[in-house]
């Protein structure tokens, strides 16, 4: 099986993110989409981020209806903080015959030789690259001149998606502010940041 995984925050997830997600299932051919909410990302160690059962919630509210979509919760499973290539060692520990391809918007791509272990990362899976608003799309060239490394040893597969402006942080800025969200979130996640008070 060609498994794509998308990791964040997902603090909240919103429709940006689903979109991406499909448009990847389906241009890069895989057979099934996993959320990967992280635990404790590395990177955002200087905010609070929101509970992980709230934000698996929303991913799996956010998800129903799509069979090829499916929310994983292994980097509770994993020491922290959430490393990418220690969570891809232990997939491959668990799913030893199946193809992992990370999914990542060229903005991580531009950030991806500051990671732990981007090597690794690159050893264990292909790339799926998506265009961001506001960042430049790197090259295969430049990555590898980055990283010093054969540009021959990356796979990777840019997907053309639409750029669609929008971040949790704001969502998060405008419910506090008691300003709408609709048609940012899915209704179900609309609806369970409204009931659990989240963000408020």
């Amino acid at each position: 099986m060609r498994i794509g995984i998308f990791g964040g925050t997902f603090d909240p997830i919103h429709v940006g993110h689903l979109i991406l997600a499909e448009r990847c299932r389906d241009d890069a051919k895989l057979d099934e989409v996993w959320f990967l909410p992280s635990y404790r990302p590395p990177h955002k160690t200087d905010r609070e981020i929101t509970r992980f059962e709230n934000r698996v919630d929303m991913a799996q509210l956010a998800t129903t209806g799509q069979p090829m979509f499916r929310v994983d919760q292994i980097e509770r499973e994993l020491p922290p903080p959430s490393y990418t290539s220690e969570t891809l060692a232990e997939l491959h520990r668990r799913r030893p015959g199946d193809e992992f391809a990370l999914i990542l918007g060229v903005d991580s791509l531009v950030d991806l030789p500051k990671w732990h272990e981007p090597k690794r990362v690159l050893e264990q899976a292909e790339l799926i690259v998506v265009p961001r608003p506001g960042t430049e799309m790197w090259s295969l060239e430049q990555l590898a001149t980055a990283l010093d490394i054969s540009s021959s040893t990356i796979r990777v597969t840019f997907v053309a998606c639409p750029l669609i402006d929008i971040a949790s942080r704001e969502l998060r800025r405008r419910v506090n502010e008691g300003k709408t969200i609709r048609f940012m979130v899915p209704r179900a996640v609309e609806e369970y940041v409204r009931e659990r008070g989240l963000y408020r």
